[in-house]
């Protein structure tokens, strides 16, 4: 064959090649990046998804345009459903752009991308106490702003300072261009394919929420103990790895506290109902704060938040932290791989049913009688000294009813130290 034929026949391979890679990344979509249409046995699942969230999430809230947002780390995004049937009409639809791992500023600067794309009525913020501790040691200046740019910012609408962001187009195309043509994004099409038929593939579905069914296949295969025990672990290897405050040395502030005031601020300009919310614990998580030595801190954090959310136009704080009926369930005996828990998958995170409690006492104008006992306080500044008493008295009533869980909690906390 001819060289010059040869070349010919070898491009058109390639574009063939390149057309039928971009076609199935297109249709097969594995991340949710391109929003295509989620077919049952083809693509409705998205095992790789999860490794995406950063990337897809701020053009999935673009292309849905929501009228509810709901805002946080992990907890939330697999623990409050979009789908709950306490959304009214008008707060549909709702999107879930929560991200697993994210500190309240990158929370913040999605929120404020979100807002700066359309217009939600409502938004609901997770609060969560490990991600306003700080080392007490810290003595950077709490005000400063805006902070310096991270790397996620360059897929964000607009910059910290809410001006025009000149990346955001150049991000867009690398961001779409590599998930049609990579052969990393060909691979997890593959698997996508692959993984249809599992009952328990990982998954985000289309309104960004988190079903768990990573959680699912553990509690399966090993049990949800497993879970516990290993969360336990993490847990307290963090309270207890280094002196913390919630303020930075010589100041009564934090970056944490400042980028709260700043998201109330931002809601308020947009003219956004605002809950703020703190997440549920299990009773494990909030006794291994107490050993820590941390609950003074964790009831100085929460006065903080209350002062910051009370008194303020269309703002509520609602408080799910505590011993109770739901946060003091029993988790399932070692080797157990049948019982699962009602309420949590392990002290860290709760299941959407309880989530489905919380919805419906943050919405209970609009859900009704399906509200049943209201689960959760709304704290106010009015209130936050008796709700405080009381769960003090509700830990030590805990404490005093539960003798195997405090050693063993103890039991960690010194393994942890040595």
């Amino acid at each position: 064959m001819h060289p010059k034929y040869f070349l010919v026949w070898w491009v058109i391979v390639l574009l063939l090649l390149l057309g039928f890679v971009a076609s199935l990344n297109y249709l097969v979509d594995p991340y949710g990046l391109f929003g295509t249409a989620r077919i049952s046995s083809f693509n409705k699942n998205k095992p790789t998804a999860s490794t995406r969230v950063r990337l897809v999430k701020p053009y999935e809230v673009v292309r849905v345009k929501p009228s509810t947002i709901i805002v946080g780390n992990s907890r939330p995004e697999m623990g409050l459903n979009p789908n709950h049937l306490c959304w009214s009409v008008g707060q549909q639809p709702v999107y879930s752009l929560t991200i697993p791992g994210a500190s309240m500023y990158m929370q913040m600067r999605y929120t404020q991308h979100a807002l700066a794309a359309t217009s939600p009525k409502l938004i609901l913020l997770g609060l969560d106490f490990i991600d306003f501790l700080v080392d007490s040691e810290n003595n950077r200046d709490p005000y400063e702003w805006p902070f310096k740019p991270k790397e996620f910012e360059s897929r964000l609408l607009v910059t910290a300072t809410g001006n025009k962001n000149d990346q955001y187009y150049r991000q867009f195309f690398e961001d779409h261009f590599l998930s049609s043509f990579s052969f990393n994004a060909l691979t997890d099409s593959v698997k996508t394919l692959a993984f249809q038929r599992s009952p328990n593939a990982s998954t985000r579905t289309e309104l960004g929420f988190n079903p768990a069914n990573d959680y699912r296949d553990i509690v399966r295969s090993e049990g949800q103990e497993v879970l516990f025990r290993q969360k336990n672990k993490q847990v307290i290897a963090t309270f207890i790895s280094r002196n913390w405050s919630i303020y930075h040395a010589e100041y009564s502030w934090s970056h944490d506290f400042e980028v709260l005031k700043r998201f109330i601020e931002m809601s308020k300009k947009n003219h956004a109902k605002l809950i703020l919310f703190i997440n549920p614990y299990h009773a494990h998580y909030l006794e291994s704060i107490r050993q820590a030595g941390l609950w003074s801190l964790f009831e100085r954090w929460k006065r903080v938040v209350v002062q910051l959310a009370s008194h303020q136009e269309n703002i509520s704080l609602w408080d799910f932290s505590g011993f109770d009926d739901y946060s003091t369930e029993i988790e399932p005996a070692v080797g157990d791989l049948t019982n699962t828990m009602d309420w949590f998958w392990e002290p860290a995170h709760y299941r959407a049913e309880l989530g489905d409690l919380m919805i419906a006492s943050m919405l209970k104008d609009s859900c009704g009688a399906a509200i049943g006992e209201q689960f959760g306080v709304l704290i106010s500044a009015e209130n936050i000294d008796q709700h405080l008493l009381q769960l003090r008295t509700n830990s030590q009533r805990y404490v005093a009813d539960n003798p195997l869980v405090v050693k063993h909690i103890n039991e960690l906390i010194t393994l942890a130290k040595q």
